[in-house]
């Protein structure tokens, strides 16, 4: 991918995270509970471990908030830290796009290629 598709595709994924994260916050004052950042960053962590790719302090970010929060949840039926984390997230990535896009484009490489490893093997 040539770097304005990434730029593009980092972009779109920060904005549809601030989206998340603003409609997990209403929801925690609606409902007392934040549930579809949570799921983001459960899918995320999937796929950071299905994919092997590299922890960095986003990802060791979010996976703490989805910890949290899943004690949270067990324990007295509410979470809050992941719409929060995602916040913060957003951003440091902001603050740090050159270094965020060049680690997007490993991951990417290091996706295509266990991808195509996968249709080698069917």
């Amino acid at each position: 991918m040539n770097r304005e598709s990434l730029e593009k595709a980092l972009t779109s994924s920060l904005t549809l995270m601030l989206g998340l994260a603003i409609l997990d916050l209403l929801l925690y004052i609606w409902v007392g509970t934040a549930a579809v950042t949570i799921l983001a960053h459960a899918i995320s962590l999937w796929v950071v471990l299905r994919h092997r790719l590299i922890f960095d302090l986003i990802k060791l970010l979010e996976t703490s908030a989805l910890l949290a929060d899943l004690y949270l949840i067990t324990k007295y039926g509410f979470a809050v830290f992941s719409p929060i984390a995602t916040l913060f997230s957003i951003i440091h990535i902001g603050l740090n796009k050159k270094y965020h896009l060049s680690k997007l484009q490993k991951d990417l490489e290091k996706v295509f290629a266990s991808k195509s490893n996968e249709n080698d093997d069917d």
